[in-house]
């Protein structure tokens, strides 16, 4: 029986097995064990056709929240992932610091808080040194052509609304780079 993740060759190919696995058609992916989106979503499931069009585009996306306030918890809305550097879509989600988000390639040198509880920090990114083997680790079980594409080619990105709780920017906006 042949295994989609160490069967895939590129990035584009770990996006269609993302796609799969968040419409329930493949049951995990190399960095999560899961039922499908809860973690890739933070449970959101109205985020999931947005999810499945980036990583049917070429986004493959590993981790996103929406914005949501309440009871002193509050989150920015966000999706990191990893693209083709040379992909046109790569240019078109850059350009979605035009319409008010970050946009951050990379590790970001200084921490992003992007949930908090109590006005303690929650969920950040950045601030710290990211590990040399992280690619090894999100993605093990990965077949060694696309986790070379990966490592060569891949360009990192958070994409964040900077507003608490705001929801209603950041989908949209990525729908639009991805049409």
């Amino acid at each position: 029986m042949s295994n989609v993740w160490r069967d895939a060759r590129t990035i584009a190919d770990l996006g269609q097995n993302m796609a799969g696995w968040l419409e329930g058609r493949i049951s995990s992916w190399p960095g999560y064990d899961g039922p499908f989106g809860q973690e890739e979503t933070g449970g959101a499931r109205h985020l999931v056709p947005t999810l499945i069009a980036l990583n049917r585009a070429g986004f493959v996306t590993v981790a996103s929240q929406p914005g949501e306030i309440g009871g002193g918890y509050r989150q920015r809305a966000c999706v990191e992932g990893v693209v083709h550097d040379h992909s046109p879509l790569l240019d078109r989600l850059l350009a979605l610091q035009d319409q008010g988000l970050t946009v951050v390639r990379g590790w970001p040198k200084r921490q992003i808080v992007l949930t908090e509880d109590a006005r303690r920090p929650v969920t950040t990114i950045g601030g710290w040194r990211m590990r040399r083997n992280d690619i090894h680790a999100t993605w093990r079980g990965v077949g060694s052509q696309a986790l070379r594409e990966l490592k060569e080619h891949g360009a990192r990105l958070h994409i964040i609304d900077t507003e608490w709780g705001r929801d209603d920017r950041l989908w949209p906006a990525l729908a639009g780079a991805v049409r």
